[in-house]
């Protein structure tokens, strides 16, 4: 059954914290998002994988050689049934995405990314989509992330830094028809006092966005500041397995 509600998206970068990453997905907070898009967040060593826990499905990049994905999205199974989802394999390990049926429309694209200050992924990321994704086959289109990358375009005013790779990711949001849906100039990183978190959306996402702003309500202690974006969008809420009729038994 369809009913009428909000993709509420909560993106975060947690500096590989054990104590954040499991913070967040015990947070009862946080059961109000249907979406976590989580950047650098603790992995294990052991089990070689990130957390798992029963209110979420993770989705994790395929690492084709068991490395540390710094990327991960999870998806509320309270909000969201598991037949709705559909994860997608970018040949990326620090790239996480997935497909959402969630109304009798065309499915919502959402895509996770973490750019390396050290060996940048962009330009290859901005070529792969351009050439396999087709963006009319899917309604709403969200891609954010930790893009290590400065333009004035989304920097304060007055930081003029502007990256290389940065015209890339304008060329692929260009190719995509995205926009950005943070206002420019936020700042997500105190730190340096600049903006290196960035959420994009599509006409589709645009229309229907309600607000994309800081979440300082839930500020898990990370250097990155917290990202809410809230897309009204119906939902096919998840129908609750009827109990056993005990008194029947024989």
């Amino acid at each position: 059954m369809l009913m009428p509600g909000n993709l509420k998206i909560m993106q975060n970068n947690l500096h590989k914290s054990m104590e954040r990453t499991h913070g967040i997905l015990n947070d009862l907070d946080m059961k109000q998002y249907s979406i976590l898009m989580l950047q650098e967040q603790y992995w294990s060593t052991y089990t070689k994988s990130s957390p798992i826990h029963n209110s979420w499905t993770l989705i994790e990049p395929a690492a084709p050689d068991n490395s540390q994905p710094r990327s991960v999205i999870y998806i509320n199974n309270e909000l969201i049934p598991r037949p709705h989802i559909t994860p997608m394999a970018l040949p990326f390990k620090d790239v996480s995405a997935v497909s959402l049926d969630m109304d009798n429309a065309k499915p919502s694209l959402l895509i996770n990314v973490y750019n390396p200050c050290d060996e940048g992924i962009i330009p290859d990321l901005c070529l792969y989509l351009q050439t396999n994704i087709n963006q009319q086959n899917y309604g709403l289109i969200i891609v954010a992330g930790d893009f290590n990358s400065h333009h004035p375009l989304w920097n304060p005013q007055g930081y003029l830094r502007h990256d290389e790779d940065a015209d890339a990711l304008i060329d692929l949001a260009a190719t995509l028809g995205l926009n950005l849906l943070l206002p420019p100039g936020t700042i997500t990183y105190p730190n340096a006092g600049t903006t290196i978190d960035l959420v994009w959306g599509n006409s589709e996402a645009i229309s229907r966005m309600e607000s994309c702003k800081i979440a300082d309500h839930h500020d898990h202690g990370s250097d990155h500041l917290p990202i809410e974006t809230t897309i009204a969008l119906p939902i096919d809420a998840p129908q609750p397995t009827p109990p056993y009729n005990y008194a029947k038994t024989n």
